[in-house]
């Protein structure tokens, strides 16, 4: 019987293995702006930190931040894991010194954003930090290096000093050093001017800092896979990075460095490497508060460098969600899993700053950092794709329309089809996603037609206007014109990615009419409105007319009021069945805008002969009411039009369209941009803008 319950505990135990029926791992949630307690229970107090893997265990090493002040009173501490989630507390592993008020690492100096790397060929654990002296603010801008034994110290205290003292960065060509030469410190006492940067930019400060060795605060360290490590500084009073080549013991710095971005205004950068690209993510200085992230990429540590908008994706996106970027951990023996970590500052209160540690996703091959209020590092076990991304030209699209939402630093565009595209850059873009829901018990039946999807934010929301057609239903015969239930309507949601709801009201304007295109302005009076367009299939005359909206835009108040008829175009015109010419009978796409004057301007479109064309109007009164005042000729080239207006994150104006051609029988609509300057006192179109060029 023994032996019975023997064997059968045996193959259970066998089956238990082979199956892979082992205990599931637990994952711990990591919650981002939360309290992180260590093995003790106390949050954890390593700020502006690093983390080193060594031998099966995680080493996190950061700033001791006290109640009251950003000062060091502790010095620079460790905690260890095994799985990044749990901590222990490994004290304070270069401690300031407290009974020698002439040491350079004394109680009350500033000890900053610590690093630490493992030197193989020495068996040595080094730190790097960024030191200020105490009592000198932010003078000295010195780095400091420290050496111990083990992961959890205690390191030794070698010494600090400025970088590269003598040195000029080794990429300096002939010709700069001619100009380098040539500037004067003296002729530069005015900061902030246009002169005064281009002084920047030529070296003016690398000039005046060369005898005594370059600034170096907020700073990473990066050992490269031939085993050779660099300093990563922001230097030249916060205005300039500067990359340095480290000594092979990595205590000292060789003398060959390169400056990065000059006069960019870069600090607290943050470098990995991923299939041979190096990527570094910074911030701007706008001290402890948080700003939006940038991003650079480079074929080599020494450049050339590319700029990149900021790859953050969702809530407060353009303040890199409320953090400052400190480091990206490369999780071991894993191909694509990469942490992006940030610091919340707490100015306030320094030790209650709180921790950003976010998963990098790649798409079209660059890093995107989008928000999770949750996440667990079970991501990383899933299988990692590099989502593909589709260029601007390669979409088939008519409408489109584009949102440049700042608070998640991403562009949005949909347009007829009702789907959404995403994107950073204008350029590559990811999608097409589903956003839009509609109730299949109203009026639009199960599967509506979407047309002319447009995307505003007001009032801390997003709202979705569009045309809804329910092929299902005809509400009119008009000659040879079988008319189908369509509408502008407005959807809602929290987030610009949606999904997208129905509101209270099902219906907007009267089920009798069919209306498109519907787009939203809030007039002089503070109301807002939805403009749209009654088709000319049912009145033979299209025109475009405004109804209010309630205040949460969750329906219609009153009736409809006419603001212009399709016939009051200058420039549009076909020709009837007898041969005679007249302005066309179609209004498409309104869209409006204020000048630099004050003007209230609308761009609509409609045809000449069978040419797809886009004109102007303004408003005499300054409002709705009009009367509108046509332009006499077309504002964009032939067969452009469908257009809305966007400004980019750069602060560029751009105006977005369809081009609409003939292939064999089949229309194709690709979406453009346009340059444009309203900055006066009317809408001028400039040159085609290209993304990516």
């Amino acid at each position: 019987m023994k032996k019975t319950a023997l064997f059968l505990w045996v193959i259970c135990f066998a089956l238990w293995m082979g199956t892979g029926c082992m205990p599931t791992q637990e994952w711990k949630p990591i919650k981002s702006g939360e309290i992180w307690p260590d093995n003790q229970g106390v949050h954890i107090n390593a700020h502006g930190g690093g983390i080193l893997y060594h031998n099966g265990s995680y080493y996190w090493y950061g700033e001791n931040k006290s109640d009251s002040t950003s000062s060091a009173m502790v010095g620079i501490m460790c905690y260890s894991s095994k799985d990044l989630v749990k901590w222990k507390n490994e004290g304070a592993v270069l401690p300031v010194v407290t009974n020698d008020s002439l040491s350079e690492i004394t109680q009350g100096c500033v000890m900053e954003r610590p690093k630490v790397i493992y030197n193989a060929k020495t068996g040595k654990f080094v730190m790097w930090f960024h030191l200020e002296l105490k009592g000198k603010g932010y003078a000295a801008a010195r780095s400091a290096v420290a050496v111990s034994d083990s992961p959890t110290g205690p390191f030794t205290y070698l010494r600090s000093g400025r970088i590269n003292p003598g040195k000029l960065p080794f990429d300096m060509t002939a010709q700069q050093k001619a100009i380098f030469d040539t500037l004067d410190l003296a002729k530069y006492k005015a900061w902030w001017t246009p002169a005064w940067y281009d002084a920047i930019n030529k070296g003016l400060f690398v000039k005046r800092d060369l005898e005594g060795g370059q600034m170096a605060r907020d700073m990473q360290l990066f050992v490269d896979d031939d085993g050779k490590a660099y300093h990563i500084y922001s230097s030249e009073d916060n205005l300039t990075l500067q990359i340095a080549e480290l000594s092979d013991d990595f205590l000292s710095h060789t003398g060959k460095y390169i400056r990065i971005a000059p006069a960019g205004h870069n600090e607290a950068p943050a470098i990995f490497k991923r299939n041979g690209v190096y990527w570094m993510i910074t911030s701007g200085c706008t001290g402890w508060a948080p700003n939006e992230a940038r991003m650079f990429s480079s074929r080599s540590i020494w450049g050339p460098w590319k700029q990149y908008p900021n790859p953050c994706m969702g809530e407060n996106a353009y303040l890199t969600f409320g953090g400052q970027s400190t480091n990206v951990l490369k999780l071991p023996g894993k191909e694509d899993a990469f942490i992006f970590m940030a610091d919340i500052w707490r100015p306030n209160k320094p030790s209650d700053a709180r921790y950003i540690w976010l998963p990098i996703t790649f798409r079209g091959g660059k890093p995107v950092i989008e928000w999770k209020d949750s996440w667990t590092l079970e991501e990383f076990e899933k299988e990692q794709s590099d989502e593909p991304l589709i260029s601007t030209d390669s979409i088939r699209l008519s409408d489109p329309c584009v949102l440049a939402d700042r608070r998640t630093a991403t562009y949005y565009m949909t347009g007829t089809g009702g789907m959404l595209w995403k994107s950073k850059d204008l350029h590559l873009w990811s999608g097409p996603y589903k956003v839009a829901q509609t109730d299949s018990t109203s009026w639009m039946g199960k599967k509506p037609m979407i047309w002319a999807a447009e995307l505003h934010a007001y009032h801390d929301k997003y709202y979705y206007f569009a045309t809804f057609t329910n092929q299902e239903v005809k509400i009119d015969t008009v000659g040879e014109n079988v008319i189908e239930r369509r509408a502008s309507h407005v959807l809602v949601s929290d987030s610009p990615d949606g999904p997208y709801v129905p509101m209270q009201d099902s219906i907007y304007l009267p089920a009798d009419k069919p209306t498109l295109d519907g787009t939203f302005w809030v007039d002089k009076d503070g109301k807002p409105y939805m403009v749209y367009c009654y088709e000319w299939l049912q009145n033979n005359n299209g025109t475009i007319e405004k109804i209010e909206l309630k205040e949460d835009l969750s329906g219609s108040i009153g009736e409809g009021k006419l603001l212009f008829r399709a016939s009051d175009s200058p420039w549009s015109r076909e020709t009837t069945p007898d041969g005679s010419i007249k302005p066309n009978k179609v209004t498409d796409g309104p869209y409006l805008f204020r000048t630099g004057t004050g003007r209230l301007g609308m761009i609509w479109t409609s045809w000449v002969e069978n040419v797809y064309t886009q004109g102007v109007a303004y408003s005499k009164s300054g409002t709705l009411d009009g009367p509108w005042i046509h332009e006499k000729e077309p504002i964009t080239p032939p067969n452009f039009g469908h257009g809305m207006l966007f400004r980019t994150f750069e602060g560029k104006w751009l105006m977005s369209v369809h081009s609409h051609y003939n292939d064999r029988g089949h229309y194709v609509r690709v979406p453009h941009f346009f340059e444009v300057d309203f900055s006066g006192d009317k809408l001028v179109v400039g040159k085609e803008y290209i993304p990516g060029m």
